[in-house]
């Protein structure tokens, strides 16, 4: 099947994919998302997988790879792997530029959606609507009330100040997550909240911006795990 094919088809499934993610975002749209996730199952997933999704065809192993090597947004911006998300977004998604011009307006996005990329591309497997936050305050295998990430490591998670930071830092987390039990979405979406906080553009509400939100899923799933064992 053609890339051209495959838009088609792309398309015609939008609507149902609507319906296919998270309630409840902070940074992303229903658009967006469902193109992100689309992507990265096109990333991750093998042909026989796949099929349970789209009719679209998997990107070849080696386009993922070369994504996770990269480390710096300048790189990620040219990997094969972000153009099929960029292209996506650009001529599915975004229809209108906003008031302040499209350089300025393009700029940011390229920027917000490499930082993106560059993360989401080292998750292997998702579980729908699990927050990073949650999964990283859940006690490693085989250990007693030890969460996958310390309460140090946690707080510098929060406290990154650059896209390159960020990537290292969310990189590590994902790691010591297993690379699972997180949603593609709402990992984005936290991503996207924090590059929208880094240029000053905070939600009025401070239980919906990135550090509540995180630090909220993390000491929750703490404190579960804290009452199971006593």
């Amino acid at each position: 099947m053609s890339e051209i094919e495959q838009d088609a088809v792309s398309e015609d499934a939008s609507e149902a994919g609507k319906s296919a993610v998270e309630s409840h975002l902070y940074a992303l749209d229903n658009n967006e998302a469902f193109e992100l996730r689309l992507w990265w199952q096109r990333l991750v997933m093998d042909e026989q997988e796949l099929k349970r999704y789209t009719k679209r065809r998997p990107y070849p192993r080696g386009v993922r790879a070369a994504l996770r090597r990269c480390d710096a947004i300048e790189s990620v911006l040219l990997t094969e792997a972000f153009r099929h998300l960029w292209q996506a977004l650009e001529t599915r998604v975004w229809k209108e530029m906003p008031g302040d011009g499209p350089s300025q307006w393009r700029d940011r996005r390229l920027e917000a959606w490499a930082v993106i990329a560059a993360i989401v591309s080292e998750l292997r497997a998702e579980t729908f609507g699990a927050p990073l936050g949650k999964r990283l305050g859940e006690n490693r295998p085989n250990t007693g009330d030890t969460p996958r990430m310390s309460d140090l490591r946690f707080q510098q998670l929060l406290d990154c100040h650059t896209p390159k930071e960020l990537i290292r830092r969310f990189r590590r987390a994902l790691k010591l997550a297993d690379g699972t039990g997180v949603s593609v979405v709402r990992l984005a979406d936290m991503v996207a909240l924090w590059h929208r906080e880094q240029r000053g553009q905070y939600r009025p509400e401070a239980t919906q911006r990135f550090a509540f939100l995180m630090s909220d899923d993390y000491f929750k799933a703490r404190s579960q795990k804290m009452a199971t064992s006593d």
